[in-house]
């Protein structure tokens, strides 16, 4: 999709100069993560009809000045002026939504939001795969599985994560715990607000100053946290370090805020607020290489936990950007050490240039969904430069005061972002062990409640997410509601399998099983979350 967005930006500035010459005002164009958008100020809205009309090629002669595009003396924001705009021409639009919002109270801005190709057949074939991808959207899949919700009252991209919704965040942590715990990390809490000062140490609030929230209290200039490293930094500079401590590991679940643009913001997967799996190991120069490899398995083996391996993952390592921190030898030390790792792995990987951390190279990982797209979500970094910013030291063998090096990391990157990809990879279908719910049970008449109870209260004492749905509705509908509530698992029980202690096990791809002993479910239901398996394992080994 990113390949799209050059000819759709040329799009939005030409669908605004349309409705500028039709009398409208546009006041700002932009880019989301699937289309184009065009706001125009105006007190009454448009329909999709009425925006068509202007969504067609027309020629134009325009100038792009500070993030501006002038038109005849019309000023129009562009919100993505990092992108170049290409001279090719796109001829062909569609209109795909139209909403109003109130930058003010008094004022009203109708988005218009729409996609423009260069060729008839790149717009159909587009038009065909959203369709598939509007299916899965995860927004719908949140709202219809009552997992989280956005409100304007609490704020553009900020999420709010219903009961169900945390269940499936509490147990992503709980796995990261557990990798954590297994790699020797230690787990830490920091702040959610820094005074500026540490910011601008950092480097953040120089080349980080637009995704920046800043506000002053008591005189003071305060910053909410875009990243955690900084607090991690000042934990390590807590007390004196020798070289017999390192690497020492910190591990957070850290909440940082990023303050995005709001034609930017899609969801879970672009947010204001949200939480990283977040790591820093301070280290010697000499447990670098080390360090990476391991990462970089342990990043591999959690993405194939999923499903996600072979040629459904890509890694690529990520050079010094134009605005940087440090010097040639310090990048060039980080890169090698990045590079050495991989190579050593005998992993193949990409080069993508200038997109590096503003404070180092680093190593990304890619993932692709069921739709075929890719998502960048793990990152390993190398940081010379913020311990040097810091006057991080440890004591070395000799007694000398040396500098440690950081690596950066996170495995899921985004948990939000994560939660996203998982729901829309498998259309709300989640494994076992992460679904909210995870066995509901279908008593086949009032009769039976009592032997439905005790499978239920059997299931839960063995820590199973299960509910019983009575004998309200046929039996089918209830089914039915089950499998469109990505349920896994449904246990129905009648008068025989009450007399006979048995059950029918329904599966996904409704794979049935009768007279099966309930015991026997239970043990291999058991095993398959203990496991974390992507696949209905539990099922699978009863059919054989």
């Amino acid at each position: 999709m990113e390949s799209y967005k050059p000819v759709w930006l040329k799009g939005a500035i030409i669908l605004a100069i349309n409705l500028a010459n039709a009398g409208y005002k546009p006041v700002t164009i932009g880019l989301g993560e699937r289309d184009f958008y065009v706001d125009i100020q105006s007190d009454t809205s448009l329909t999709l009809d009425e925006a068509k009309k202007f969504a067609k090629y027309s020629e134009a002669e325009f100038k792009v000045e500070d993030n501006y595009i002038n038109y005849n003396g019309i000023k129009i924001k562009m919100e993505n002026s990092e992108i170049n705009i290409p001279s090719s021409n796109p001829k062909y639009f569609e209109i795909l939504n139209i909403s109003t919002h109130h930058p003010e109270p008094t004022v009203q801005y109708v988005r218009i939001r729409g996609v423009a190709f260069e060729t008839e057949e790149q717009l159909k074939d587009y038009l065909s795969w959203l369709e598939k991808a509007e299916e899965t959207d995860h927004r719908l899949i949140g709202e219809r599985l009552d997992l989280f919700s956005f409100h304007e009252e609490a704020g553009s991209g900020l999420v709010l994560f219903h009961p169900k919704g945390q269940i499936i965040r509490n147990e992503l942590i709980n796995y990261m715990r557990e990798i954590n715990e297994g790699m020797g990390y230690q787990e830490v809490y920091t702040s959610h607000v820094y005074k500026s000062d540490l910011w601008k140490i950092s480097g953040h609030y120089t080349l980080y100053r637009d995704k920046l929230v800043l506000f002053n209290m008591e005189g003071d200039e305060y910053g909410v946290k875009p990243m955690n490293c900084p607090a991690h930094i000042l934990i390590y500079k807590s007390k004196p370090r020798t070289y017999r401590d390192l690497p020492i590991r910190f591990s957070e679940f850290g909440h940082v805020y990023r303050w995005e643009k709001k034609g930017e913001l899609y969801g879970l997967l672009r947010v204001r607020g949200f939480v990283q799996d977040d790591g820093h190991i301070f280290l010697r120069e000499d447990q670098l290489k080390d360090e990476v490899k391991i990462l970089i398995k342990k990043t591999l083996e959690v993405w194939e936990k999923f499903g996600f391996k072979g040629e459904d993952v890509k890694v690529y390592l990520s050079t010094r950007p134009d605005e940087s921190i440090g010097t040639d030898e310090q990048w060039e030390k980080a890169t090698n050490a990045l590079m050495t790792a991989m190579q050593e792995l005998g992993l193949s990987f990409g080069i993508k240039e200038k997109e590096g951390a503003f404070y180092g190279p680093k190593i990304d990982f890619e993932i692709r969904d069921s739709l075929g797209r890719w998502w960048q979500m793990s990152t390993i970094q190398v940081d010379f430069n913020l311990p040097e910013r810091f006057k991080l030291e440890y004591i070395d063998k000799d007694g000398s005061k040396k500098r440690p090096v950081i690596v950066h990391r996170a495995i899921y990157g985004s948990l939000d972002r994560f939660i996203a990809i998982l729901l829309e990879h498998f259309n709300g279908r989640l494994p076992t062990w992460l679904s909210p719910i995870q066995v509901r049970i279908l008593p086949i008449s009032d009769e039976v409640n009592d032997y439905a109870e005790k499978i239920l209260n059997d299931l839960k004492k063995s820590k199973i997410r299960a509910e019983i749905d009575y004998a309200g509705e046929t039996l089918s509908k209830r089914i039915k509601n089950a499998y469109d509530q990505g349920v896994p698992y449904i246990i129905i029980v009648g008068k025989r399998e009450a007399n006979e202690g048995t059950v029918t096990i329904r599966g996904r791809g409704n794979i049935e099983i009768k007279n099966i002993k309930f015991e026997d479910f239970l043990n291999r239901l058991k095993n398959e979350i203990l496991n974390r398996d992507v696949e209905q394992t539990a099922i699978k080994t009863l059919k054989k």
